[in-house]
């Protein structure tokens, strides 16, 4: 019998999650909010959230930022053109 003692909720479930919280940040975008979402969406979100912050002269927030690398800060970077902000406080 194994019991899984792991309190991370299934890659499944946290997929689905990165999905809703990547639409309704974008959705908040549309609109002209500014967002505040965790680094460890997928970069590819990241970088799609970054180009609409910039676009729509909105502003993302990345928390927990420290957890990524250098690089992958600087595409976001770039994406965003000055809307985004990163939080590197652990």
């Amino acid at each position: 019998m194994n019991l899984d003692t792991d309190t991370q909720p299934p890659r499944e479930a946290q997929a689905g999650r990165n999905t809703r919280d990547v639409r309704v940040a974008q959705s908040l975008m549309r609109l002209g909010a500014g967002v505040v979402v965790h680094a460890s969406l997928p970069l590819a979100d990241l970088i799609a959230l970054a180009q609409q912050a910039a676009e729509r002269g909105s502003s993302l927030t990345l928390r927990g930022a420290q957890e990524r690398s250098s690089a992958d800060l600087e595409r976001v970077a770039m994406a965003g053109q000055g809307h985004v902000t990163f939080d590197l406080c652990g």
